[in-house]
């Protein structure tokens, strides 16, 4: 079994911090059996996953179901992880915010219902092709597709409209123009629509 040293704690954004290596070390010790190494991605990324499981579903204990089911994918499926795609951080954010949409699925009367509304968005956002087309993320094939974007994209967009993050507060947290963060949410909702056709509008 390869040898794993935790990483240090970091106050330090990990989705803009080049972490990849570090990253990708903790995933392949988890792959290798290694529960210390889950426990350390639990330790440093759990209270973040939960937090966007309950502004979903709007039930801690549900949220903490989400949170168990996501590390015990994990534990299970680490090998679809791949730092070159983006961090651990976000790739936790988009599986657990697919599993807490599937349980609220679940538990609505209509099973047949497709579209589901995702009413906590930012109040400076104006609702848009992007809003909409996000707002219906429900499949794995869906979730596949945002994980197969580029990082550079694939972050934004999930600051954006999983968090409910408004373009600016993106911009100020990536120190990026806010002009290159909407250009870079539209190419990223651009290659979510040439991949998946009508599902996500």
């Amino acid at each position: 079994m390869t040898t794993y040293a935790p990483r240090q704690e970091t106050t330090t954004n990990p989705d803009v911090a080049g972490l990849g290596t570090d990253d990708q070390r903790l995933a392949n010790a988890i792959i290798e059996g290694d529960k210390r190494a889950l426990h350390d991605a639990y330790a440093l990324h759990a209270s973040y996953v939960h937090g966007v499981a309950l502004g979903i579903l709007k039930d801690p204990h549900l949220a903490s179901d989400v949170t168990q089911e996501v590390f015990v994918r994990l534990w299970q499926r680490g090998e679809r992880f791949d730092a070159n795609r983006g961090s651990l951080r976000s790739y936790l954010q988009i599986d657990g915010h697919g599993r807490a949409i599937d349980l609220l699925r679940s538990r609505r009367s209509s099973a047949s219902r497709e579209r589901l509304d995702y009413q906590k968005m930012s109040s400076t956002h104006t609702a848009g092709t992007e809003e909409l087309a996000l707002t219906s993320i429900t499949s794995d094939r869906v979730r596949d597709a945002m994980l197969n974007l580029p990082n550079d994209q694939r972050t934004p967009i999930a600051m954006a409209f999983f968090d409910g993050n408004s373009y600016r507060d993106v911009a100020n947290v990536l120190g990026l123009p806010e002009g290159t963060i909407k250009s870079r949410i539209r190419l990223g909702m651009k290659r979510l629509q040439l991949t998946l056709g009508t599902e996500v509008l």
